[in-house]
């Protein structure tokens, strides 16, 4: 189940980078819509062996689907509309329909013909609710799927964001102790009682042993810019050097704290903050740069213990993202390569190598394969085509069109039973023809699943 939720992961960054080279003109259209046509594949060959049973069930069901569909989004807005697809290979008829719409960080709307004629609505927000309460109760691990959500991690820090730069705009040469104590006393307040931010916080601690040590790290981590400073201001140096832009924030001994650099065809930030009383050290660094055959990126985070101590955890988290052919528009005749490593107690670990190309029609190909076992082949591939059309008219939502009676995540028995009226029969209707299609190791290996976590007996409850 680790290595699966791992793959997941991976696949979500891929996916999502896979477009994001997408060239933004001035005939740029406000509203992005792309057509797709995927296909999946699983080799349940390099899973262990305990795990390659059920893998090999995974794997038959993807074989014998196609996921077809349409996703267009408003920047502008901050609205979505995703159509999509479950197409048995063997009976096309028997697909499975959905359409998910809405606010993409505030409310989403399902509906399909499953649910009949009724939808349920939800906030992208209140999945990490859920997490929680499915940890509580079932010790079922959903925070890296939770996290997967739109708004889930980006809510929890915009408004830091906004305090950062509202205390360094127009600083001048100096970023002063007062200024660096309201960031410290903000963040604090946001860690002790944002009910959002600490509901992020449980919902990546609850399943750890170490808890208590990575919660207390977490509750540290606003002492570590004064404790930089050495108690006084920093100095804050802008100039130019080989034709690019740089900002540096320097402590009294002349270690540089952040610093960035911004050139023509170059971005590059880097964050190092000293390490905590138990030697933990977060630090920070990313690098973008446009080349001829595409744009290179790289993601360096990670919050390592600096010293030697084998009754504590090496890690906490460690992200790296590699890559120096990423297309820069999208689609385009283009090969890429990289690599994705993410390690640590927070989230399921996974270091693959990663390579595809695009193709100017919009056909793409992703591959993830082991480092270990390159000769091997890929882990999991993706291909099919993603095409960018035009879209009419604007993308732009009012409350009433998301909301439904059936809130997802705040059912009670009554609202309950009434859901389960419509949707009961829409699925005796709809659900067999597309079950009937599937592979019944498939089908198994998703029983054993939600037997493993104690869900099936609710389910069929």
């Amino acid at each position: 189940m680790k290595r699966l939720t791992a793959l997941l992961l991976a696949c979500m960054l891929l996916l999502g980078t896979a477009c994001a080279g997408a060239e933004e003109t001035a005939e740029t259209p406000k509203v992005v819509s792309y057509d797709f046509d995927l296909q999946f594949h699983l080799e349940a060959d390099h899973f262990p062996f305990r795990e390659r049973k059920k893998a090999q069930g995974y794997e038959e069901l993807l074989d014998s689907l196609e996921i077809k569909g349409n996703y267009s989004y408003c920047e502008e807005t901050d609205c979505m509309d995703l159509h999509i697809s479950l197409i048995p290979v063997t009976n096309p008829d028997a697909a499975l329909d959905f359409r998910v719409f809405g606010w993409v960080a505030n409310w989403l709307n399902v509906s399909s013909p499953l649910l009949g004629e009724d939808a349920v609505c939800f906030r992208p927000k209140d999945v990490l609710s859920f997490s929680i309460r499915a940890w509580d109760f079932f010790s079922v691990p959903l925070f890296p799927f939770a996290i997967l959500f739109p708004g889930i991690l980006s809510s929890a820090w915009s408004e830091l964001s906004e305090k950062w730069v509202a205390e360094t705009e127009d600083i001048g040469d100096t970023l002063t102790v007062e200024a660096m104590d309201r960031i410290t006393e903000y963040l604090k307040n946001q860690l002790d009682h944002d009910p959002y931010v600490t509901k992020l916080v449980t919902a990546a601690i609850q399943p750890l042993q170490e808890r208590d040590l990575v919660n207390d790290e977490i509750n540290r981590l606003p002492d570590l810019l004064p404790a930089a400073a050495g108690g006084q201001d920093l100095t804050v140096e802008t100039g130019e050097e080989n034709g690019e832009k740089y900002i540096r924030y320097l402590n009294y001994r002349g270690e540089t704290i952040y610093e960035s650099c911004e050139g023509v065809q170059s971005f590059e930030e880097r964050l190092t903050l000293p390490e905590s009383p138990s030697d933990y050290k977060p630090s920070y660094a990313f690098r973008r740069e446009e080349k001829e055959n595409g744009t290179a990126l790289r993601l360096d985070v990670s919050w390592d213990r600096v010293t030697e101590d084998t009754t504590l955890p090496e890690t906490f988290f460690r992200l790296k993202a590699e890559t120096d052919s990423l297309p820069s528009a999208f689609p385009s005749d283009a090969e890429f390569s990289g690599e994705v490593l993410l390690e640590g107690l927070l989230l399921p670990a996974f270091h693959f190598l990663v390579k595809g190309n695009t193709g100017a029609d919009g056909t793409i190909y992703l591959a993830l394969t082991n480092p270990d076992r390159q000769e091997a082949g890929p882990v999991f591939t993706c291909s099919g085509k993603v095409v960018p059309i035009p879209y009419d008219g604007e993308l732009e939502y009012m409350i009433g069109d998301i909301i439904t009676d059936y809130n997802l995540f705040a059912l009670n028995d009554q609202s309950l039973t009434l859901l389960l009226g419509g949707v009961v029969p829409a699925m005796t209707e709809g659900l067999p023809d597309f079950v009937y299609e599937m592979p019944t190791h498939g089908i198994q290996s998703i029983l054993d699943t939600l037997e493993q976590y104690g869900l099936l007996q609710i389910t069929l409850q």
